[in-house]
């Protein structure tokens, strides 16, 4: 009887109720995220920024070495053609003109005689008092000084234009960049001891990044990046006049600086009125066509997360989140231009997308 009851109680039913799956999941623990939703990007508007350069900077150097004797420029100033700038202490060259003249005078002087020389055997050998042979060695001797005298000569022309060397002197009219040669200080030739920006046309330099590269516009439009003043365009005294200007590519660096694996560019501005100065800072905003290359799209910059795998933003699936990997294009303000297969709608994670992991489970608030 014992052993028939215990049978019995196992067979009948249990009272208690198995767990809900949902109780052991722990609903607090699961993180907000804020969601924003793919966005199409039928044309791709991005910008870079530049600042004015002149089309020619000229790095200005002695011919000659020396000691800096004066320094009659300042960086900021603004100089003409033939201005001197620089002055080398001219003792040097000074000596060596007078050495290269009494060499002048020496071979002269030996030229002379050697004329002379010839001449008198040349009478000899008519009465033949002299033989062929001395006559030969004088008409030798005698184009031998000739020669020696046409090297003194240039000798002397190198020592005159080393003084006129000894001044450092503007090749054109325009503005001292920087200046680097200091009084007392002992430079080489060609050393650069000041830059000027020759006045002519203005440029916008940019440095481009390689994903730009390839597609990179011939035109863009150029804005001041404070937005005072005009770049182009007559102000009528408001502040609120035209401050843009379209510009033309010039040209492209052949490599990418070893550094920053960028190139440089430079784009043509075109007259103005009013000259933004050098080194005004200015940003260029660029419109590319789409090409065949694949769908773009814009998500918020949040969104795109870099875990050195490559750019990838998070999927929210049926409360879940799924990495998606993207190639990211540009940014444009607080948006990122990137090329994915998603459809415009989805929704992806915009904020807080480096703390998930694939599959894991979200709380979604909408943005």
């Amino acid at each position: 009887m014992f052993v028939a009851t215990l049978l019995g109680s196992g067979c009948r039913p249990s009272t208690d109720e198995p767990a809900a799956p949902d109780a052991v999941f722990d609903r607090e623990s699961v993180p907000w995220v804020l969601s924003a939703r793919v966005e199409s990007a039928p044309n791709s508007v991005w910008t870079l920024t530049g600042t004015v350069r002149a089309r020619h900077e000229i790095p200005l150097s002695f011919r000659i070495g020396g000691e800096i004797q004066a320094r009659l420029v300042d960086a900021g100033a603004r100089v003409e053609e033939g201005d001197v700038l620089f002055r080398l202490d001219p003792r040097d060259v000074t000596q060596q003109r007078l050495a290269a003249e009494a060499t002048v005078a020496s071979a002269q002087a030996e030229h002379e005689n050697a004329n002379r020389e010839r001449d008198r055997l040349g009478d000899l050998l008519v009465k033949r008092l002299a033989s062929e042979q001395d006559h030969d060695r004088a008409v030798t001797a005698a184009r031998a000084a000739e020669q020696r005298l046409v090297a003194a000569e240039a000798t002397l022309e190198q020592a005159r234009n080393a003084i006129l060397y000894a001044d450092l002197v503007a090749p054109a009219a325009g503005v001292i960049l920087d200046v680097d040669g200091q009084v007392g200080q002992v430079v080489s030739p060609s050393q650069v001891v000041a830059r000027l920006a020759e006045d002519g046309p203005r440029e916008i330099e940019v440095q481009v990044p390689e994903a730009r590269r390839i597609d990179l516009p011939t035109e863009a439009t150029a804005r001041l990046a404070n937005g005072a003043g005009p770049v182009n365009g007559p102000t009528n005294g408001s502040a609120s006049a035209p401050t843009s200007a379209q510009v033309t590519l010039r040209e492209i660096a052949g490599s990418a600086d070893p550094l920053s694996r960028t190139w440089r560019a430079r784009y043509r501005l075109p007259e103005l009125p009013s000259d933004p100065g050098l080194g005004t800072t200015v940003t260029l905003t660029f419109e590319t066509a789409r090409g065949a290359s694949g769908p773009t799209a814009r998500v918020p910059l949040g969104a795109v997360l870099e875990r050195g795998e490559g750019p990838l933003i998070w999927r929210i699936e049926d409360g879940r989140v799924e990495p998606e990997p993207v190639e990211l294009i540009g940014v444009v303000g607080e948006q990122a231009e990137i090329r994915t297969d998603l459809a415009p709608g989805t929704p992806v994670v915009a904020l807080g997308a480096h703390l998930l992991l694939p599959g894991q489970a979200v709380r979604v608030l909408e943005r």
